[in-house]
């Protein structure tokens, strides 16, 4: 296994890390939040009482002469040329609103000076707000004297945020001067008598103390929750290493020595490496190490029983080759040399052994026996009662007549004598004249063979059926019979040829059987079972076989 580049780091350490993270994260969203809600708290406190001075200094104020001061001087200000609004410092600008300060005006002024010189505040002022140019327009400004602003004089300000601020419940305009600090600004609506919004009242509410004291907090603050982040550390980490990590350094000692292992000498008599840890701390790492250990005991009692297994299957391979090489044994791999005719056959198996067979055998000097059959089943039980049926129907064809019917009904009783696994057998028997050509036959339950007529194309024979060997001790067999002229064909098979299946699943079926034997129709019978082998491999590609496949080919010679 490639080793690991990066550096190890002990799980202690990886447990303080991760435990001074967390504490660190949690401490300060802790602080943040009791910041912003305490910043909340105190800005709506100012916001309060920033209403409640200009809420004040509008009752003082004459009602009638602050709307006729906003009305004049908004009609100056609107109605002074572009150039010379914008240079509020000329004489032309100043001359325009001069008429505006008379004893009235410093009379209102006066007011705005005393609230705030009484609550030691930063300013108070009226304005109206100029949209299109983006400024703010003094009307009286309570000011110091040398710091004030005239009527009509302005300033640039972010209108928009000035109407989010006046609607808000706690917000302020916060603004920095060198000279004073830092300034929250709240503003409130002016109407006149009519209803109509003329301008604002504006409070600078000064905010030096409360940043001051919210700095000495954080001061304090921040290096006790240091403080407690690192002792909550170091105690929650030798609790770790006290309840967990060195159980876990153990275990994973454990697991260590336990792969190093050697399995193959693995025994009953082998020692635990889990259990003598003895881990007893009433919680889930008890019961980690109580599952390692009863793991340990299932993976030592699974190696022996795989050992045990794998040479019960060792010798099993052995005895199913031996049964394989016996059984294609006893199927004729010699084929006569006629000429009358020619012969070939060919047998797969699915499995080790299978359950089909052929055979072929000469009765007497004039007559071939050609024999095929498929076992109900596969495996090992089916190869037995194939060999049992095989030697049944040879034995009973050399000795009796020449009759299939007859000699499938004594096999048939002699099955059911020994069928206690209730297994049939379909065969089809046929018993050649080779004087004559005439093919006697039974066929029990198998299929259909193919004939091919010289110079024609293969067919199905649909011959009579009868029912299969050992179904049933009352079975009738009858036997018909055919021709084979000169140069004819005939070629006979199990189910596992039709019934291949491809990757989909899809039988190959008779048809497509048949047009493979009619790709080159007058083939030796070699070449015949060697066609229908490549057309079934083309068919089912990489489908799994599920049952044997058995051929037999005979063509009469030509006259």
């Amino acid at each position: 296994m490639k080793k690991s580049k990066n550096r190890f780091i002990s799980l202690r350490v990886k447990a303080i890390r991760a435990i001074l993270a967390g504490s660190l994260i949690l401490l300060l969203a802790g602080i943040a939040a009791g910041l912003l809600l305490h910043t909340y708290s105190s800005l709506r406190h100012y916001k309060v009482e920033a209403q409640h001075l200009l809420d004040t200094i509008m009752a003082l104020e004459d009602d009638a002469y602050i709307e006729k001061l906003f009305r004049e001087t908004k009609k100056i200000y609107e109605g002074l040329p572009e150039d010379v609004r914008k240079d509020q410092w000329s004489e032309e600008f100043d001359s325009a609103f001069r008429p505006l300060v008379d004893d009235d005006f410093f009379a209102a002024r006066d007011i705005l000076v005393k609230f705030r010189e009484q609550t030691k505040q930063r300013n108070m002022f009226l304005m109206f707000t100029d949209e299109e140019n983006g400024a703010v327009v003094y009307v009286v400004d309570g000011d110091e004297d040398e710091w004030a602003y005239l009527p009509g004089q302005w300033v640039e300000a972010d209108i928009s945020a000035t109407k989010e601020i006046m609607n808000s419940s706690w917000r302020l305009a916060i603004t920095h001067e060198e000279e004073y600090g830092w300034i929250g600004s709240d503003a409130e609506p002016i109407y006149a008598q009519d209803g109509e919004m003329i301008g604002y009242a504006v409070a600078d509410m000064d905010l030096n103390d409360f940043l001051k004291n919210m700095l000495s907090f954080l001061v304090i603050l921040i290096p006790v929750t240091v403080l407690i982040v690192v002792v909550l550390t170091f105690l929650l980490s030798g609790m770790l290493k006290k309840h967990i990590i060195l159980h876990l350094v153990s275990m994973a000692a454990a697991a260590r020595e336990y792969t190093q292992m050697d399995k193959v000498e693995l025994g009953e008599e082998t020692s635990s490496v889990f259990e003598p840890l003895g881990i007893e701390t009433r919680d889930e790492m008890e019961d980690l190490w109580k599952s390692m250990t009863i793991m340990e005991a299932d993976v030592k009692e699974s190696i022996i029983r795989l050992r045990e297994i794998t040479a019960a299957k060792e010798r099993l391979d052995a005895e199913l080759a031996i049964a394989t090489s016996i059984q294609m044994g006893l199927l004729p791999d010699k084929f006569p040399e006629s000429t009358e005719y020619e012969l070939f056959a060919s047998m797969n198996p699915a499995k080790e052994v299978g359950g089909d067979l052929y055979d072929f055998f000469m009765i007497d000097d004039t007559h071939l026996a050609l024999v095929i059959a498929d076992v109900s089943g596969k495996g090992i039980s089916a190869a037995l009662f194939m060999v049992v049926a095989k030697t049944l129907i040879r034995n009973l064809a050399e000795q009796e007549a020449h009759d299939p019917a007859q000699i499938f009904t004594m096999v048939n009783r002699k099955l059911m004598e020994v069928n206690r696994a209730r297994m049939f057998v379909t065969a089809w028997l046929g018993i050649l004249d080779l004087t004559s050509g005439r093919v006697v036959y039974v066929d029990a339950g198998h299929e259909y063979p193919a004939v091919r007529r010289a110079g024609g194309q293969f067919v199905l024979f649909p011959d009579k059926h009868c029912v299969p060997l050992a179904a049933s001790r009352k079975a009738v067999f009858r036997s018909d019979e055919f021709m084979l002229e000169a140069g004819d064909t005939l070629f006979v098979y199990t189910d596992g040829v039709p019934e291949a299946n491809n990757e989909a699943g899809e039988l190959m079926g008779t048809d497509r059987m048949l047009a493979i034997l009619n790709r080159i129709p007058d083939a030796s019978p070699r070449d015949v079972i060697q066609n229908v082998k490549d057309g079934m491999e083309e068919y089912v590609r990489t489908a799994e076989q599920f049952d044997d496949t058995t051929m037999l080919c005979i063509r009469m010679a030509s006259r």
